[in-house]
């Protein structure tokens, strides 16, 4: 039973890494990369937010279906308290 846990954790960790960066890019992030040193860059971000909702979307499958009691829940983590 703790393997199951932690594949879990291990998909909704990766699943909620995958929204950051979706949010990051969708918020005015961007990414650009050269193919050589001497190269221009060249802006990829669509792309990549592309890939990362299509990526966030089959770990959410992958969950429902291996973890159907648990798989609607909230990935967000809890705020850190300040004191």
């Amino acid at each position: 039973m703790a393997g199951n846990s932690d594949y879990y954790v291990e998909i909704t960790t990766r699943l909620r890494a995958v929204q950051l960066f979706c949010d990051f890019l969708s918020e005015g992030g961007s990414v650009r990369i050269a193919s050589t040193e001497a190269a221009p860059f060249i802006d990829v971000t669509s792309d990549l937010l592309f890939r990362n909702r299509a990526e966030a979307e089959r770990l959410i499958t992958l969950r429902r279906q291996l973890f159907p009691d648990r798989a609607n829940e909230d990935v967000t983590p809890p705020l850190y308290n300040h004191h």
